[in-house]
């Protein structure tokens, strides 16, 4: 019989809020960042949000904005951050009823798995306190320890999720018509329908609909 898992988005699923601003507050409080610099990153927010596209949302944007303030800085120690920013934010952010899901699917013996727009190296990090699986999310390019500022095969979102999901599946074997998958966005449709058992957490009335229609489940 083949594996089954269950796949997380991140942000305002598994956790109430954005990891990204979590995380950039966090540099804000170690010093690493100024707030000057964050109210640009905020402008850049407002300015794409104005013109948003399909392929891409402001969290894409705030990752990519992220990567750039890595130029040159160590992988190490932006992992070193990334672990202190994550024990201050999720016992006080995660969705309770979320994390019931994971303990169940782990003590079926089910694969958990987060597939996130975040960078990958905070959402291995959450990962692994929840004990789960393992992560996936927007890779930045590192040449010799260090950042170089630019993406990896696109940002972890929309359809990208759902073809990383599908190759992921392969390599383990997991059996997607048997699997599980939970998100709050409807950018997450092409994740979700990868799956046999869609999940629908804290959806706006769009996806509500969606989930209605077809049956979905939906998690407080």
């Amino acid at each position: 019989m083949k594996q089954r898992a269950a796949f997380f988005d991140l942000d305002n699923t598994l956790i109430e809020g954005s990891s990204l601003c979590y995380f950039l507050k966090g540099l804000i409080r170690h010093g690493e960042i100024t707030k000057r610099h964050l109210a640009r990153i905020a402008l850049e927010h407002y300015r794409f949000q104005r013109k948003k596209t399909e392929s891409e949302s402001a969290m894409t944007l705030a990752t990519k904005k992220l990567l750039e303030f890595a130029i040159d800085r160590p992988q190490s120690h932006l992992i070193e951050l990334c672990q202190k920013i994550v024990a201050d934010f999720l016992p006080r952010s995660i969705n309770e009823e979320v994390r019931k899901r994971i303990h169940e699917h782990q003590a079926q013996g089910i694969d958990t798995w987060i597939i996130t727009a975040s960078p990958v190296e905070l959402a291995e990090i959450v990962a692994h306190d929840l004990n789960m699986t393992g992560a996936l999310g927007t890779r930045g390019e590192v040449i010799n320890g260090l950042y170089s500022g630019r993406v990896l095969d696109g940002a972890m979102h929309g359809k990208k999720k759902a073809t990383s999901l599908i190759t992921l599946a392969e390599q383990k074997g997991y059996d997607l018509e048997k699997s599980f998958a939970y998100s709050d966005s409807i950018n997450d449709l092409p994740m979700l329908i990868s799956v046999g058992n869609p999940h629908i957490v804290n959806p706006n009335k769009e996806l509500t609909l969606i989930a209605r229609k077809n049956n979905w489940p939906i998690v407080a």
